[in-house]
């Protein structure tokens, strides 16, 4: 089985670039540096945030100390870096929509072994407090992959375990050169722990806790005065940038039990739209079925 990342991920959504980038930047270095995860040297993507007369290598190496002289004297419209290799690898990233300068996206990928803060929520309440956004999430990244993964039978056991019986799929011919077989694709339009795409590059996620800026609320199908009127959130904070929800202790990691069912809270306030689990059910089942061992009740990670 593939492994995929147990790490707590975030992503800011904005519908305008958030300027100046470099704000930005330096409220995420000070933020990984409050937690001793700040990378001494960094791999800089050149296609991210750069124009075109800018791209003329790949990826820059560079001491962290430089990130911020070069997105001001570049005036990117974004960034990319990495750091650590293979299973501490770490990436942040600003990044936009195909160089529209629209529809922005602050996240992050942590790979397990790599140092890096547990909780996001005050880098994401600092940003999204200066800067206009559709919405903040943070969220277990095998448990987001696992639930959003449309790829067919074989790849989805290599990474995930058994295929519930219960899924619909979808069959496309293969379109590139030579002869392939026709590709087939796993329809997860109930999985509780589906994304929305609500634009390009902004996604609604049905997290544990969210952070939902003005201009969310054109996409949902509720308003913000019938989602604030919700019982079964366990902290609301209403504030002039953003209305923070929290419905569950920790970050969802199962679309069974009452996590499942509390995700499809979040499905029929929000948009209308129903879940079910397994697949094929037409319901939310009691009892942890399927998925990867490391997101199962109890699971206890191997000794190194």
């Amino acid at each position: 089985m593939i492994s995929i990342s147990t790490r707590v991920h975030f992503f800011i959504g904005f519908a305008n670039l958030p300027v100046p980038v470099r704000d930005v930047w330096d409220m995420l270095r000070a933020f990984l540096n409050e937690h001793d995860a700040l990378p001494k040297n960094v791999e800089l993507s050149q296609m991210a945030g750069h124009s075109e007369e800018q791209q003329s290598e790949q990826i820059l190496k560079l001491p962290i100390a430089k990130i911020g002289e070069i997105i001001t004297s570049r005036n990117l419209a974004g960034f990319k870096i990495y750091a650590g290799k293979s299973a501490k690898t770490t990436d942040y990233y600003l990044l936009d929509y195909r160089s529209t300068r629209k529809d922005f996206k602050l996240g992050c990928l942590i790979e397990n072994e790599a140092k890096a803060p547990s909780d996001w929520a005050p880098l994401i309440e600092k940003v999204i407090s200066r800067h206009e956004c559709v919405g903040a999430w943070q969220y277990i990244k095998s448990y987001q992959f696992w639930q959003g993964d449309i790829t067919g039978d074989r790849f989805y056991e290599m990474r995930w375990g058994k295929l519930p019986p219960g899924y619909r799929t979808r069959t496309e011919p293969f379109t590139g050169p030579g002869l392939q077989p026709d590709r087939v694709f796993i329809d997860i339009s109930l999985n509780p722990g589906r994304l929305k795409q609500l634009s390009p590059m902004v996604s609604f996620l049905p997290t544990a806790e969210m952070w939902l800026g003005p201009h969310f609320w054109q996409y949902a199908k509720c308003t913000k005065e019938e989602a604030l009127a919700a019982d079964f959130f366990i902290e609301k904070l209403y504030t002039p940038h953003y209305l923070y929800l929290k419905c569950w202790p920790e970050a969802f990691t199962r679309p069974d039990g009452e996590q499942g069912r509390m995700q499809q809270r979040l499905w029929k306030l929000f948009f209308h739209e129903d879940c079910e689990w397994p697949p094929g059910s037409g319901t939310i089942c009691d009892e942890p079925m399927y998925g990867p061992p490391e997101l199962m009740p109890g699971y206890v990670p191997p000794a190194p």
